[in-house]
């Protein structure tokens, strides 16, 4: 049957995947000692302008398996065998650089000082170091690159107000984990104009507060991320007023209080709540003595279009009212948004 036919491909592959992966570092040192070896016969080949002397091409071929020997050794230590490149950064290429040029050291003492030659191109020992960290480097790039490639599956595009430190960190971890959160990160908002025109990440600054309605409506955003840990309650009201009639779903960033070890990510994200709003403190009350006083009354509840409307608390409250046969409640507002 198709089914169990494709079933049973699937567990090959999974099995295949499984064995390889179980290899991997075997696989990851032939492909470093091959690296090395390209690019050794690069710099010979540029020295010379792609005609190489007979002698110093003995020279090479000599000299190379001691070049793959204290490459081979060097490498450890820098865990250039081990880690996933997907997740490749500044450390990674830190330590290719370290790795690289510390092995080209121990070459160039051990060709110099140990072998006694004196023929062997001093230019060379440069340009095979700077030709072996642009391969160790680009090949790990184009993976990280391949996994940060626009996926063919619809993502939630999303607008992050704020290009500070907040904002950065939720555009990486999107950036880094672009198979689990499906979000597409297509522009900040910033009210310093300074930043507009900039990037982070590739991602750029739109423009500030007075653009947020124009730009929501232009890029057809389906999310925007409040990423102002320490902005007054005032920019949040006038933001959330702004984006009221449009359709998008509004989030923000923990308060600077809640943040731990100054890192925001993505999870950390929330629905924004009229507590968000308020410029007090919200205020916790006993619910017992209120439930007392309402059971089987019938309230007028006012502000329907305010924290009734936005809050999940109040809205939670007056759902709570009904259904556990406290009180009958009927809100009331002055506005269109008005619910019951």
């Amino acid at each position: 049957m198709p089914g169990a036919r494709k079933f049973e491909t699937d567990l090959l592959l999974m099995r295949c995947k499984n064995l390889v992966m179980g290899y991997r570092w075997i696989f990851s040192v032939l492909l470093h000692m091959t690296l090395v070896v390209i690019a050794n016969y690069a710099a010979f080949w540029l020295r010379f302008d792609g005609d190489v002397p007979p002698e110093d091409a003995i020279y090479a071929w000599k000299m190379l398996p001691f070049l793959l020997a204290i490459r081979l050794i060097t490498f450890i230590p820098f865990g250039l065998y081990r880690g996933l490149w997907r997740y490749t950064g500044l450390w990674d290429l830190r330590n290719i650089i370290f790795a690289v040029f510390v092995s080209s050291f121990a070459f160039f003492g051990f060709t110099r000082w140990v072998f006694m030659i004196e023929f062997y191109p001093r230019s060379v020992f440069i340009i095979d170091a700077l030709i072996l960290i642009v391969f160790m480097g680009g090949l790990r790039m184009t993976r990280r690159l391949h996994q940060e490639l626009p996926s063919r599956h619809p993502r939630r595009r999303v607008l992050i107000y704020g290009a500070g430190d907040a904002g950065e960190m939720i555009v990486r971890d999107m950036r880094n984990h672009v198979g689990f959160y499906k979000y597409n990160p297509i522009g900040f908002l910033d009210d310093d104009p300074s930043k507009i025109g900039q990037r982070i990440h590739g991602v750029p600054v739109l423009g500030g507060r007075e653009h947020l309605h124009d730009i929501v409506v232009r890029s057809r955003a389906h999310e925007v991320i409040l990423a102002i840990p320490g902005a007054r309650q005032a920019i949040l009201r006038e933001v959330v007023k702004t984006l009221e009639p449009l359709n998008v779903v509004i989030k923000t960033v923990p308060n600077l209080r809640e943040i731990k070890n100054g890192q925001v990510q993505l999870r950390h994200t929330r629905n924004i709540s009229s507590e968000d709003l308020l410029d007090r403190v919200p205020v916790r009350m006993d619910v017992e003595p209120i439930r007392t006083l309402i059971r089987g009354k019938r309230i007028l509840v006012t502000g329907a279009a305010g924290s009734i409307a936005i809050s999940p608390s109040g809205s939670a409250t007056m759902r709570r009212w009904c259904w556990t046969g406290w009180a009958i409640a009927y809100p009331c507002g002055r506005r269109s948004t008005s619910r019951g």
